[in-house]
């Protein structure tokens, strides 16, 4: 074989090669854009729509609703602002849970009330890119400050850049609060990999807060986590305290009581959907 047709095969296995390397490439890029739910209300409007979620004093839907219409979608159906824009977009981030007549709050949205003014937008931050690093397990060249959602998605189409819009919006928005240092809050940002470094600490509060054999839902258990840490100035969002918990269950601190259906608060473990812990009895 000639010098030249050699170098013109290597050329050739090398362009079939980056080809494929192209194409594994967006064929993961395209399921992690999959996952992503869409999220229509814009980031401007999340920090208040919450509030009016806070100040809902019997948690009841019609309360929320009367209030959103009056301070944040003036003018907008019930359809239109809550039900397309700010349940969704509640709900998905565990700040709300829906039980009609009811709109609660869930963990994240319990932990945001207690917060002063300052500090609420660095847990917003901190919540939502738990969301899609954590939650949805995004990697960060998809994520501010590395690169973007909307980015990730040009190749795919307008179809796939409107799905991202709302989540990848959000998180530009937020980026400079979790860039900003928590430092100068004495606060520090709780971590998925930070369980090994927090575990003795957590598990006294299991210890006073669950009696054996006393069933807890699985939203008390993430806010019991939650409080605690914040007591220990670490915020903490629900999406970090799952993979917390489910520390506790691998090693046998907590029993996991599975459902045969997922709902929105459910921790999914091995492919199973999990409602419920109760504190192990093998101690």
């Amino acid at each position: 074989m000639s010098i030249v047709s050699l170098s013109a095969e290597v050329l050739q296995a090398g362009r079939r090669k980056a080809l494929t390397q192209g194409i594994l490439l967006s064929s993961s890029g395209k399921k992690f854009l999959d996952s992503v739910p869409v999220m229509k209300l814009p980031a401007a409007k999340l920090s208040i729509s919450l509030r009016g979620l806070t100040l809902a004093r019997h948690e009841l839907r019609a309360e929320v609703v009367d209030w959103i219409l009056v301070n944040v979608y003036p003018g907008f159906s019930e359809k239109r602002a809550f039900r397309a824009l700010v349940a969704p977009t509640l709900t998905r981030l565990h700040f709300a849970r829906s039980e009609p007549p009811y709109f609660r709050l869930a963990p994240n949205a319990r932990v945001w009330k207690t917060l002063d003014p300052q500090t609420r937008e660095l847990y917003l931050a901190v919540t939502l890119f738990d969301f899609a690093s954590v939650r949805l397990k995004l990697p960060p060249n998809m994520l501010p400050p590395t690169g973007s959602l909307r980015d990730t998605a040009k190749p795919f189409g307008p179809v796939a850049i409107d799905r991202v819009r709302g989540l990848d919006s959000m998180l530009r928005f937020y980026a400079p609060f979790l860039a900003s240092s928590t430092d100068s809050r004495e606060l520090v940002r709780g971590k998925a990999a930070d369980f090994a470094v927090w575990e003795s600490f957590i598990e006294p509060a299991l210890d006073s807060s669950l009696e054996p054999r006393r069933i807890l839902a699985i939203d008390e258990a993430r806010y019991l986590l939650m409080k605690h840490m914040l007591e220990k100035k670490v915020l903490l969002s629900s999406f970090v305290a799952d993979e917390w918990l489910k520390g506790f269950i691998r090693n046998g601190k907590l029993n996991a009581l599975r459902t045969a259906y997922a709902a929105i608060e459910s921790v999914i473990m091995s492919g199973h959907a999990i409602n419920a812990v109760m504190r192990s009895e093998k101690q």
